[in-house]
């Protein structure tokens, strides 16, 4: 596979050669984590490889929204629903598409269920202070200050003085309220 590495995680679970992505022949690798389509040149050599992340299947009853249909000749293809997009193959072998169905399904389980296993616990600092929401908000407006500086709107001179009142500018003489 010189076109796409593997992650150090990633193992490959089935490859077929001999797959169609609407009427471009194209390798189909099924990984742990991500279904990948190696596209090829003219001459039929490695071009370039698409990774579709697992994670990225539609999701439907904790199964992965991969179905088996059919093709605009009547044939059976592999229609795979992904978030935002779609993707839709036809193989040669005769009931490839079920094998690849069923692959591609378990090996989502499988991968969703690793990633859920290695998730770590959301710590929710919310959940332990409510308890104490009352006193910490009496805190707050303890520690909140009751003055403020403003500047003058005239001058520009600083002026002190308690939130809500008004004070006056000692040098215009222009009225301020605190906010």
């Amino acid at each position: 596979m010189g076109v796409y590495e593997l992650g150090l995680d990633e193992v490959v679970i089935l490859q077929d050669s001999h797959v169609l992505d609407g009427r471009t022949n194209v390798t189909l690798i099924l990984t742990s984590q991500n279904l990948i389509q190696v596209n090829k040149s003219f001459w039929g050599s490695d071009k370039s490889a698409v990774k579709y992340p697992l994670q990225d299947l539609k999701e439907q009853g904790g199964k992965p929204n991969v179905l088996i249909g059919k093709a605009p000749n009547g044939s059976s293809r592999l229609e795979l629903y992904f978030v935002g997009y779609e993707k839709f193959y036809t193989f040669q072998g005769v009931f490839a598409e079920r094998k690849w169905a069923g692959a591609i399904e378990k090996a989502y389980k499988s991968y969703m269920a690793d990633r859920k296993k290695n998730e770590k616990p959301k710590f929710d600092v919310n959940s332990i202070l409510s308890p104490f929401k009352d006193t910490i908000d009496s805190a707050k407006r303890s520690i909140t200050p009751k003055t403020k500086m403003v500047k003058c709107p005239r001058c520009g001179a600083e002026l002190t003085g308690e939130k809500g009142k008004e004070v006056k500018c000692s040098y215009c003489d222009t009225v301020v309220r605190i906010s």
